[in-house]
Formats: structure tokens, sequence, C-alpha cells
């Protein structure tokens, strides 16, 4: 803060100005600023400071050790006594109350001739946290100390009301560090605290905030603001908007001549109408669907039923490389079967549906100075991605649209480094790819990336003609761009497309105003086209001002005649939502879409309040729009409509194609299954063997004791009590997904489960400690005692007991176990009823998805054995009967489902390596070898250093290593 007002206020002064500063915390900076940059401009100025006593001899102290800050103060002279502690020829130090002005203004009087100073008074988020009563105090105190007297106050505002999302954010985060600030209450706007100074004896005040100051090149200079890109590559632009839009910064003068904040006018209201849609939200369940700057796309179930996905983006604390998947309250309950390979994790990318083709998948980003290249097409029907035409240049929050019903899309602008924007625009063809357009005519654009982009179709009687807005974005320079304009594509000579440009008109419903572009021009909004004219602008920011609610989602209509761009309503407003208690999103960051039921659906969104916390849009907002531009579209907000809500969540895995031989997905192939042998056990030495050679088996004619015949469910009931509770998954399909977790846990007594399995209800329960179930594996005997003595394992099996880890008890209903790998050897014993079991070699695990550092897949594999997917895996499969044993080696991946309406099993766990087991808790016995999790980490570091590099250059390098660890992995 004190950047603004030491580069502002020095090279202004012409006469030995007083600079009264007070800050709580730590060393004021800006003598030390001004002295060390504007030498010139600061000769004569006297900086005093002004703070507690105690903490005035703090900072005393910090002065006096520390060189730097002591060598520029000559004539030092130290006080004993407060209220003047330190004095030199420039810079002075009262100790004293800033409540207490007459002792202040008694020590100015000793030290200076005040009638003839400048004195120039500075409070940088300092008068806020005292009452406000003595805050105005101090500032009338101020006005009247001299003719010649100026205050500068920079602090919080609250321009669109304590409710909006940052400034929830902000007024927690200070009554957290219990440091209220009192002043922004009575005085939340620009004019509030304009009229503030004046009731308090100033003749001329100045008000404006720090957004509207970084737009004015009098403060910085479009170089300067450039310049801090080369620091740091910088893409908070929201961020940094919705915090500078919400501190003022004002100057009070008593001298009309002397102004150091040029006099800025807000725009009134506007008087749009409000289009009554209806609204529904539906919230999201504790931190699913965080999820901002990602991109939305839509597909459909096997019953044809929508399904809205928001991809990839920036979830809490990293990008994300999945999904969240919404679907409609009218539709039923189905499985999706989505493939689980494709782009990489990225935010600032974008998604356009395409028709027939699919959805394209272009650029984004991983760092903001990392662009990515990468196009990639969802093909629906398939439900896969896969790759097309890279980009010409990489970018990202680039603009693009689908040309009106064509299979074509045209880009605009985009970043395509941490400092460099795109000024052209490119148009994708499925087929040939990227093809640059020509610019026709006089009329060009400005730079800009984060622009609105939208197309109205083809032209009426030239059917290679399209039509659209392009509006706003950011300029190079960190400024948003005033500049509206309708284009116009030609396409009539394919290889050569040419784009004109000419200058659109914003108008209001009823009349031409001049501010209306400055609510169309906008930075990181989502449009979305609901007719061939009709569109909708939701989100994003304004140049100057903070982007009021009342306008957050307006509906535009585009007049290609008139060159207009007409906003013919805005959709909600504060009361609306407030009345149906909808709370308020920040459409930051948000995805968008239209469904094909006449709604938009947005989810997503939010944004860093800096050190203040992370606000997040947790919901779906569901908005009916039929006939938004109608006469007769009004609904009323809360009225009865299919509420779209959220689903599930789904991760991504490297594709195989990258890890391993590329799968052949033409044509389903035969896939053949071979049986797992079947064994009769002789002694110990045979199952040592058979651990040794780490294949699967099933042991037959093993004596487990009385279990196979006493445990019926009643005599489990029983046994185990009515006090007994245990902790089981409650499915509402028969394909569990521990990925997606489809399932809950639900906490049930183990008779009423017991029951509820016979009567055939989709449950399973694996068994966990009942002691420490977060810290220690399961243990039959501890957990279950009643029944321990009844399962024996036999001396052919002390290898297994003399290494034992864990013994659990699983029972099941009709739901299938999801295909994982264990790292430790198990051997599973079927007491009642049977299941039919699924194996792959560990060598498989190139052609089943699973992300790294998980356990844990997503394919179905029952459905998948006809199928392409798995045509190149090496299933191993049995059906496992009461009293028989299932030796399934470590690594191995493996599937299960019940062949009988209920299943009870024991799964004993044991150690069949002498060492290499990672550290710490390990629960379920499938925590990976501490070699492999060292692996991930070097990996993550040559990832890392490579990182800095073109994007081309570290791929190539990427794959060569990934090629190396495959050759390993295949030299045995």
């Amino acid at each position: 803060m004190s950047e603004t007002t030491g580069q502002s206020v020095p090279a202004r002064l012409t006469r030995p100005a007083k600079l009264l500063a007070q800050d709580e915390l730590v060393i004021d900076v800006v003598p030390w600023q001004c002295w060390t940059r504007y030498p010139d401009a600061t000769r004569g100025v006297k900086f005093v400071d002004v703070d507690f006593p105690d903490l005035m001899l703090r900072k005393r102290e910090i002065i006096l050790q520390t060189p730097e800050l002591r060598q520029p103060l000559t004539q030092l002279q130290l006080q004993d006594r407060a209220p003047l502690l330190l004095r030199s020829d420039s810079y002075y130090q009262i100790g004293c109350d800033l409540r207490q002005t007459s002792t202040i203004q008694s020590v100015l009087e000793d030290i200076f001739d005040l009638a003839n100073s400048t004195v120039l008074f500075l409070a940088e988020v300092s008068i806020t946290y005292m009452e406000t009563e003595t805050a105005d105090a101090v500032i009338h105190w101020a006005s009247g100390l001299t003719g010649d007297a100026h205050f500068i106050l920079l602090e919080q505002l609250l321009p669109d009301g304590p409710e909006h999302p940052f400034a929830q954010t902000m007024l927690r985060h200070f009554e957290k560090l219990n440091t209220q600030i009192k002043s922004v209450d009575r005085y939340p706007t620009l004019p509030d605290q304009e009229a503030r100074f004046i009731a308090q004896g100033w003749k001329h005040v100045y008000a404006r905030n720090l957004w509207q100051t970084w737009d004015d090149d009098s403060f910085l200079t479009p170089h300067q603001r450039h310049e801090l890109d080369e620091i740091e590559p910088f893409d908070e632009w929201e961020e940094f908007a919705l915090f500078a839009a919400h501190y003022c910064l004002v100057h009070a003068s008593n001298e009309a001549a002397f102004p150091l904040l040029p006099s800025t006018s807000a725009p009134s209201s506007f008087g749009i109408p409000q289009a009554r849609v209806c609204i529904d939200f539906s919230e999201v369940p504790g931190s699913k669907g965080v999820r901002r700057f990602a991109a939305p796309l839509q597909f459909h179930d096997p019953t044809g039923h929508s399904v809205v996905g928001n991809f990839l983006g920036l979830g809490n604390n990293k990008r994300l490389r999945s999904y969240d998947l919404y679907r409609s309250s009218t539709s039923p309950a189905q499985d999706l079967h989505l493939d689980q390979t494709g782009p990489n994790a990225r935010m600032c990318h974008s998604i356009t549906e395409l028709g027939d083709y699919g959805r394209l998948l272009v650029g984004g980003r991983t760092s903001p100075a990392q662009p990515l290249d990468d196009a990639w097409l969802f093909r629906p029907g398939k439900n896969n991605w896969e790759r097309t035409s890279r980009l010409p240049i990489p970018l990202y929050r680039h603009s693009i649209t689908r040309l009106g019903d064509s299979s074509l899309a045209l880009l605009f602008g985009g970043r395509s480094g941490h400092s460099d924007v795109s000024d052209s625009s490119f148009v994708y063809h499925p087929f040939k790819g990227w093809t640059k357009c020509m610019v026709s005519g006089t009329v060009y654009p400005k730079a800009v990336f984060g622009a609105v982009l939208m197309c109205a179709g083809r032209a009426q009687h030239e059917p290679a003609v399209f039509h659209g807005l392009l509006a706003g974005g950011m300029q190079r320079d960190g400024k948003i761009a005033d500049q509206t304009f309708l284009w116009s594509l030609d396409l009539s000579n394919p290889g050569n497309p040419a784009i004109t440009f000419r200058h659109c008109t914003t108008e209001g419903a009823t009349h031409v105003n001049g501010a209306y572009g400055h609510l169309v021009n906008r930075f990181g909004a989502t449009s979305v086209a609901l007719d061939s004219n009709i569109f909708l602008i939701i989100g994003g920011i304004v140049r100057s001002d903070i982007l009021h609610q009342d306008y957050d989602i307006l509906v535009c209509r585009l007049s290609l005649e008139g060159a207009t761009c007409q906003i013919i309503g805005r959709l909600s407003d504060v009361a609306t939502l407030a009345e149906n208690h909808i709370p308020r999103p920040l459409l930051i960051g948000s995805s968008a879409i239209k469904t094909g039921n006449d709604q938009v659906v947005v989810i997503g969104g939010g944004a860093t309040c800096f050190s203040m916390g992370t606000f997040w849009t947790r919901g779906v907002y569901t908005l009916a729009v039929n006939n938004i531009a109608g006469e007769n579209s009004r609904k009323q907000v809360g009225q009865s409509l299919p509420r779209w809500k959220y689903w599930r969540d789904l991760e991504l895995v490297t594709s195989a194609a990258v890890i391993g031989p590329q799968i052949d997905t033409r044509g389903a192939a035969h896939l053949e299954i071979a049986k797992i042998p079947r064994v009769g056990l002789k002694d110990t030495d045979e199952f040592e063997g058979i651990v040794t050679e780490a294949r699967p088996v099933v042991l037959e004619g093993i004596a487990l004791g009385p279990c196979v015949q006493r445990w019926t469910p009643e005599y489990l009931a029983q046994s185990v009590g009515l006090d007994k509770t245990v902790i089981v998954h409650q499915s509402p399909t028969r394909k569990m997904d521990f990925n997606a977790k489809n399932f809950q846990y639900v906490t049930k007594p183990f008779v009423e489960f017991v029951h509820e399995v016979e009567q055939g209800k989709k449950l399973y329960m694996r068994a966990l400690s009942s002691t420490e179930p977060a810290d220690k594996p399961a243990n039959l005997e501890r957990d279950f005692p009643t029944l321990s003595s009844d399962f024996i394992l036999p001396a052919e099996l002390s290898f297994v007991t003399s290494r034992l880890f864990s013994s659990i008890l699983r029972i099941s209903g009709p739901v299938d176990m999801w295909l994982h790998y264990d790292v430790m050897a198990n051997v599973y014993c079927q007491i009642q009823g049977s299941k039919r079991f699924i194996l792959f070699p560990p060598s498989d695990i190139v052609y089943l998805p699973i992300a790294p550092g998980a356990s844990s897949s997503s394919v179905d594999v029952f459905s998948s054995l006809d199928t392409p997917a798995l045509s190149q895996a090496h299933p191993y499969e049995c059906i496992l009967g009461p009293g028989e044993v299932l030796f399934i080696p470590p690594l191995w991946l493996h599937t299960a489902m019940p062949v009988s309406d209920m299943s009870i099993a024991v799964n004993v766990f044991f150690r069949d390596l002498a060492a290499g087991y990672s550290q710490g808790r390990d629960v379920y016995g499938n925590r990976d070898l501490a070699a492999y999790e060292k692996g991930r980490l070097d990996i993550a570091r040559t990832a890392s250093g490579l990182g800095k590099l073109p994007p081309v250059i570290r791929n190539f390098y990427l794959a060569r290593l990934g090629q190396e660890l495959q050759q390993l992995s295949l030299s045995g």
C-alpha cells in the first residue's frame, strides 16, 4: 500500500511536508522508500511516525539495530521519555495514543512551523481499527491543523455489500484475528468515504478504489504494470481485482489546486430490467465440487439422459485430473461408462461443443509460465478422449466459440506465455486442424486474453460467412480493454479464412448509455448462447469497479444490422436470491453450459482472497432460459423445475498409450480367460513353493474348521450378539467403485446388517479393527472373539500364520468388489456362498487404468470382458465355493462378484517379503512398497527440473525417460 502513496506524493510536493503515519505492527517503510527512489522530491520533507509508546520503542530498537535503516538518519537524537522518542534531520518518532490529538499537536508545534508548512497525513489501514467516532475525530482534527493540509487514507470498502463473497471472507478473517475493521460498516462505499471527509471539515475530497488506481497511467505506466510479469509470472487477475476493489484510496485537501487523485465517477444505476427466470440451487456435500477454471461438457448415459462434467481445473491445493459429474434430479441413477484416460491436469483451458464430431478441448496451462498446445476431442458414444491437431502456439485463457451449427470453431487471443498475448485468430476443422485467419479491413481489436466471444450464426444469404461478438479481455499491460466488436468470418476460401471487425455499440433495454459497454467488456466471463443472437454473459470482472451482483449475469441480444449489443435483462439480484434462500455465488472461474432442456447449469468457481482465505462456490445453480427474450418469459425464482445436482467425481489415469503398447480399440477382440489352477495341498513346503512362484491357485480340500458348516446368518447373529455395530458399504448399484465413491459408509448393528443382506440389499462389510480402526489392521480373534474359534488355518498354511498381518471377516450381498491390487499376499477363504473372481497379472497394469499412487481402478471388468477395453489383458478366472481357498499373490489385480445371494469369507493377509514394506500405518495391507513411493518422489523432482523448459522440449525428454523406465520394466 505504501508503494502507491510513496510514488505519488513526493513527486507532487513543492513545499516542506510533515507526514504522519501510523502502523501498529511493523516499521513504516514509506520514508526509506521515498529517500531511495525520489531523493530530489523528498529534499526538505520531514517524516513523522506516530504509534503507541511501547510499540514505538520496539520500532526505535529495530531501526537502531539495522544499519540500512539507521544510516539515512542524520543528527540522530534519542529521547528517554514519550512522547518524542526519536528525532533526526528528516525523521521523527512520537510515542502517543493517536486519540490524544492535543498531545500530538503540541509536539508538532514544538518541532515545526505548522503555519508555513504543508502537512500530509498518511493513514494506511490503521485508523479503521479505532472506534469509528474516534477515527472521525482524528480526521476532523487534521483538517484544522494548518491551512495547507492533506490527508491520504487507505482502508477497506464493501462496494457490493457485506454479503459479497470477498467481503464475507475478508470480514471473517479480521474477526478471527480479533482485529475487527470498524469504519467499513459506516463508510462502505467511495461516496460514503467522500461524504465522511466533507463532514469532518475537508474542503476537497477525491476517492477511488485501488482497482481504479491500477488502471490509471499516472500511478503506474503500462511499462511498469507489464514489468510485474518479469518479476514473477502472474495470472490471478480476478483475485487481484476483487482485492483492489475492496480497498479505497482517499485524498482530502484544504487546497483546491492540489489534487493528488483525479476525480472519478462511478456509473449510476443502469436501469436494466430484471428477467425473473426460474433459478434453483442444489448444495454440493462437503468438499465435493470444489473446482475453478475448469471447463464443462455434456454427454449422455446409456439411457439417453444428460450428464454434465466439469473437467480438470484447479482444486483446493492442486490442478486436478478428474471430472465432477452432475445430473438432473429427473434422471434415473445409471452407471456411466467413461474412458478414464485423456488430457493431463491443467486449468484455464476450453471445451467447445462441435456437434457430431464431439467436444473440443484446447490448451490451458500448468503454471502461468507453462501454456499448453495440445488439443483433444471427446467422442460421444465411445465417451473417450482422442488427441487432435495441436495449436500453432501454446495458449491459455483464449476465447473460442462454435461457428453456428457447424463442426468448426473460431479461437481468438489468449496468453502464449507468462508475458506474451496473442493477437491472432484461428479456425479449427476436425480433419484439417488449425488455420490462421487473415484480418481484413482497417479495424483491429487489441491483443487480449480472457475476452467474451460468441457466434450469432451464419449470414442469412451467405452460408460460408459467420458473425459474432468480441468484447473486453485483458491487455498485455494488465488493463481490461474497452472494446466491443462485431466480427464476420468468411470461409468461402477454406484455406484462407478472412475475418473482419467493426465497432459495436452497447445499449440498454430502452436507450443508449456509454456506460453499458463497461458491463459487457469483461475479463474472465463465460458466455452461453441461448439462440442465434441471444446469449448470457456470466461472471468475470470489469474495468475499474466491482462487478455488482445485480449485473453478474446479463441477457444480451446482438443486432448485426444495427451493429449493437443490447442488454435486455439481468438474471437476478440480491433480494431475489435471499428471498429463496439461495446462497450468493462467486462467479470467478465458474463453468456454465446450456443443457438440452433449455436450462443453463452453473457450477464451480471461487477465489483465493489473498491471505484472508479462499471462497468456493459450493453448489449447482440451475437457470430456466426457455423463451427468455420473449414477452411471456418471466418466471418466478424458485418455481419448480428439474434440479441439477452433484452426482460423483471420476479420476483420470495415465493413458496406456503413453506407458505401454497402443490398445486396438477399433473392434472387439475375443478375450481368452485362463482358469486358475486347483491343487490339493499336501504340506507347508508345497505352499511355500506356491508363494515363491507368485501365481494364483485355488486350494481344495483345506480344513478350515467348523465355520464352513456353522456360519449361517442365524448363527452369526446369535454368536455376535445385539451390541456389536459394524461399518458397512451401502451401494445403490451392483458395481461398487472406490474412486467414484458411489456408495456410503453406514454404521449398523451387526444383527441388522446380516438380516438385510439375507433380504438381498446391496451391502458389503469388510471388517475393521474393533478397537482402533484407523490405526490397526483387522484381526478376527480380537474383533469377533465369539466366531474366531470356528475358523482354523491348518498346518499346511503355517507359512501364513507365522507371517500374519490381518484376518478380515467379509460378508456381502449382491455387490461387485472394485478392481484393485494388494501389496501383501493373501488367502481368501470362502466360508458360505460362492464368488466369481477375475485376476490379472501385475504386468497388465499398463492396460488397466490406475492413477499414480492409487491401488484401485474404476474399470467394470465383468461388463468389459467382451469389449476392446480389455483386449490385451490376460485375465484368470475361478468360481470359489464353500471351504475353498484362493491364494492371491501380491500385486495381482483382482475383482469379485457374488454367484450366490450371500457370501461369507475370511481374508488373511501375510507378509511374504522379508523387507521393503513402507514404514508407518497400513491398516489395509495395500500401502505400496517404500521403493515405489521413493521412486514417485524422484519422478516428481525430475519433472520439476524439466518444468522451466518449453513444453515441446519438456515433453520430449519426459517421454524419453518414460521409454527408459518401460524398457527396464520389460528387461526382467
